[in-house]
């Protein structure tokens, strides 16, 4: 089975231009996919670390024509290279729904993922731009999740593994049991899985549940000063889940 590289990408942090250039690294690493994403105001879902760097971006720029503008600019750079959206719900209605649909659309994006995002006028919108909706599930199993999951068009992201401390439903302490679950209650789309990934050896964990692929995010933003690093950590992760 093949699984997914997907590399997170904080668009605008420390600017736009360098993540632009963050892009070449993560696919000189050979990533099968980037997920990016747009800084929010207000990013309540996310740890501390991803909240300062939303902060920083910010700070630098805060005009989401210029966040479009070089996300346009990278992914018609390289149409080999599949890009996601993970975007708050501040964000999409800032842009607009149809706005943001259109340049999916017209940039190859087919994938959002949003957290938040509960404005149905706007859901609608992006579905008739051919935009899909990926939708979350972690530990705690919950139905309201999982029928979400069963009833996308996009991806499901899972949880690859819970924090210290974080509720987990009995019987379900283990990502393979979660993933074979989701599958019998026919859950049909791709299972990528995130957060708690810190290095190959959990990438391998991943495969080995069964997951179609995982995101690795601050193990490499973390060394966006040591390009060659990254570039090596990234192959590294291929490695670890090649067959």
């Amino acid at each position: 089975m093949s699984v997914k590289v997907i590399c997170y990408l904080s668009f605008g942090y420390p600017t736009i231009e360098e993540s632009m250039e963050m892009a070449e690294h993560y696919i000189e690493g050979g990533c099968d996919a980037i997920e990016v994403s747009i800084p929010p105001k207000n990013p309540y879902r996310d740890s501390a670390y991803l909240q300062e760097l939303f902060h920083k971006a910010m700070d630098h720029c805060s005009d989401y024509e210029e966040y479009l503008e070089g996300i346009a600019r990278m992914t018609d750079k390289h149409p080999g290279t599949a890009f996601f959206f993970v975007l708050y719900h501040e964000v999409i209605m800032a842009i607009g729904a149809e706005k943001l649909g259109r340049f999916c659309k017209d940039h190859h994006i087919t994938n959002i993922i949003s957290g938040d995002l509960h404005d149905e006028e706007a859901i609608q919108t992006l579905h008739r731009c051919g935009v899909k909706l990926a939708r979350s599930v972690n530990y705690k199993m919950e139905e309201a999740d999982i029928m979400r999951c069963i009833q996308a068009d996009g991806f499901t992201y899972m949880q690859a593994f819970p924090s210290e401390g974080q509720y987990v439903k009995p019987g379900f302490d283990e990502l393979e049991t979660c993933i074979q679950y989701l599958r019998e209650r026919k859950v049909s789309e791709p299972i990528y899985c995130g957060a708690g990934i810190k290095c190959p050896e959990d990438a391998a964990k991943v495969k080995a549940a069964g997951g179609n692929g995982f995101f690795v995010g601050s193990s490499i933003i973390k060394l966006y000063e040591k390009p060659e690093e990254l570039v090596k950590l990234i192959q590294e992760y291929k490695e670890a889940v090649q067959d």
